[in-house]
C-alpha cells in the first residue's frame, strides 16, 4: 500500500541538548527547543582528536574536521555524548490518604 509523504513529516530536527523537537534556531543556526535557544554547541572533538567547526549549509548544520573533512551533524553528536545534558529524574512520592485525614492537600 502506497502512503504519500505529507508536508513537514519528511524531516524533523531535534534539539541536540535534550532531544525534544527543535522549533527555533540559536545564533549558530542549529535547531533547538525553546529552553535551549541561548545555548551554543561548543568544544566537540572528532575521532581523530581535532576540534570540529560548525557550519550551516543547504541541508542543515554539519561539522568540519581539518583531517577528516565534512562530518554529518548526527554522527558528530554521537561521537560526543557529553553534549546532551543529563536531566535529573524527579522521584515520585507516594501519599497514602485515609478517610480520617481531611487536610492531605494542605
Amino acid at each position: 500500500m502506497y502512503i504519500p509523504k505529507r508536508y513537514g513529516q519528511s524531516r524533523i530536527d531535534n534539539c541536540p541538548f535534550c532531544g525534544k523537537i527543535g522549533v527555533t534556531k540559536n545564533s549558530q543556526g542549529v535547531s533547538t527547543c525553546k529552553d535551549h535557544k541561548d545555548k551554543l554547541v561548543e568544544n566537540l572533538k572528532c575521532v581523530c582528536g581535532e576540534y570540529l567547526d560548525l557550519g550551516v549549509g543547504k541541508w542543515g548544520p554539519y561539522f568540519r574536521c581539518i583531517n577528516c573533512g565534512n562530518i554529518n551533524f548526527r554522527k558528530a553528536m554521537e561521537m560526543n555524548p557529553n553534549v546532551k545534558q543529563q536531566t535529573p529524574v524527579q522521584e515520585r512520592k507516594e501519599i497514602v490518604v485515609r478517610s480520617d485525614e481531611l487536610d492531605f492537600m494542605y
